[in-house]
């Protein structure tokens, strides 16, 4: 059962994503247009004004978390620095003991109050992996293991993102167990990045951990083995943004988010600071306008 509710999680996420992604400029401009009289002018500004210095290149993938009061603290964080996207691995078979389904049924809760940012579940870490590096990212995992770099010591600038290559022949197009193959794969520097944080008492996965392009760690001089997850997960956001300076250079970039884009996390924004929650739907479709029902569903 909790398999089934964390797959229906994972599309409800996925089909509002793609819901929003399908709809037409002239449409989500139509609909900003009718809904931002209803909105208080402040703050209309304000969510304006913050929406507008979204970075898409820096993203966060959480592996199976245990404690859905630090992964709502940790979205706290993530949005109060500018970042965008969160992905949640919430695989059902990492989840054991009489504390599972409490676990797992909070993390669904945690996720689905951050309004602000766009979420992705994933199902298993192989997946999240794969769709996130389709995308061009270069996954860096938070480790303790003693091959991992100082976080002091990265060069976020410097972010290498492997793309595929069609191969010369049918040999190389072989793969090892289901890995990628670096014979038929090239590097490309300066792409976005994704940062992973494991779990509270395991940390990362030996899968992850061999996925990972990049695996690095936080430095600590007390008796403490590791940091909390939050606490993990704002030392690394601090770390990034000194080596940000706001004008197009380092992991955190503000504003890089695509216009489409853009104009719908407006779009949702407006919808979710309606004084009543199905008071825009009624609003648009006086003036003919019918949203998508996954976009509706998570209002």
């Amino acid at each position: 059962l909790e398999a089934v509710r964390d797959r229906s999680t994972s599309k409800k996420f996925d089909d509002a994503l793609e819901a929003y992604q399908n709809l037409s400029p002239q449409l989500v401009s139509r609909a900003t247009a009718i809904l931002e009289p209803y909105i208080n002018e402040q703050r209309l500004e304000r969510m304006y004004s913050i929406l507008e210095r979204r970075t898409k290149r820096t993203r966060f993938l959480f592996e199976n978390p245990s404690n859905p009061s630090n992964v709502w603290a940790c979205l706290r964080t993530i949005d109060s620095f500018g970042i965008q996207n969160v992905d949640v691995i919430i695989d059902s078979g990492m989840y054991e003991g009489k504390m599972a389904i409490s676990q797992k049924s909070g993390m669904r809760t945690a996720m689905g109050s951050a309004k602000w940012l766009t979420l992705r579940n994933h199902m298993s870490t192989r997946e999240a992996v794969e769709r996130i590096r389709a995308q061009g990212y270069t996954i860096y995992a938070s480790d303790l293991n003693p091959d991992s770099v100082d976080v002091r010591d990265l060069d976020w600038n410097e972010a290498e993102a492997e793309e595929e290559v069609k191969p010369d022949t049918e040999a190389d197009s072989a793969s090892d167990n289901g890995k990628r193959n670096s014979n038929n794969m090239k590097k490309k520097r300066g792409g976005p990045i994704c940062v992973v944080m494991g779990n509270e008492e395991r940390g990362i996965s030996d899968e992850m951990r061999q996925l990972a392009d990049v695996t690095f760690t936080l430095p600590m001089c007390g008796f403490a083995e590791s940091f909390n997850l939050s606490v993990a997960t704002s030392i690394t956001l601090a770390h990034m943004s000194a080596k940000s300076d706001g004008g197009g250079k380092g992991p955190l970039r503000p504003g890089d988010v695509d216009a489409h884009e853009l104009a719908c996390l407006k779009l949702k924004g407006l919808l979710g600071s309606l004084p009543q929650r199905r008071m825009g739907k009624s609003l648009l479709k006086q003036k003919g306008i019918v949203l998508p029902d996954a976009i509706m569903a998570l209002l």
